[in-house]
């Protein structure tokens, strides 16, 4: 994938598809004409729907897209920003972001897109794990042991759940 930079710093990239879950190391995101007067660094941010910011550090104008930039399937909001090391200091101040654009990574086969808890479910859990530590024996039982074992419940009852009778043919 490109992206294209103007003179004003406004990016634009060539497709939208980031990648698919389950690729490690496959793809690249290369930047055209990443340069910025006053600019020494520069790196993608990138956000994820749940809130989740990261920042990947672009080396000789490109990025590689691991397994932590494919998270989760679903839109990533991205900007550039270009930054400027402070001589003799560890640190670096802003220069300029870039306008943001949207990617999308998409599901694969192998990799189905992940399944998050429903806050019902999540606090029924809690529930139980609440439960079961206050019934606990101190004398024979371990915190960790019971608390593994309402997790284990709860994993059971929701696959038991998923199960559906196969479609005859």
């Amino acid at each position: 994938m490109n992206v294209y930079l103007d003179e004003g710093f406004y990016a634009k990239p060539d497709t939208e598809l980031l990648g698919y879950m389950g690729e490690l190391g496959t793809r690249r995101v290369v930047f055209n004409a990443l340069w910025l007067d006053g600019a020494d660094s520069f790196s993608c941010l990138l956000e994820y729907e749940d809130g989740v910011t990261i920042e990947v550090p672009v080396e000789n104008s490109y990025f590689t897209v691991t397994e932590q930039v494919l998270r989760h399937t679903g839109k990533v909001r991205c900007q550039v920003a270009a930054k400027a090391h402070i001589t003799g200091t560890q640190t670096c101040r802003l220069v300029k972001k870039s306008n943001i654009f949207t990617l999308v990574i998409k599901p694969s086969l192998t990799e189905p897109a992940q399944r998050q808890a429903s806050d019902t479910q999540g606090g029924s859990l809690l529930d139980d794990i609440r439960q079961a530590v206050n019934g606990l024996d101190p004398a024979s039982d371990s915190t960790a042991e019971v608390i593994s074992g309402v997790i284990a419940d709860a994993i059971e009852r929701d696959i038991a759940d998923d199960e559906q009778p196969c479609a005859s043919v």
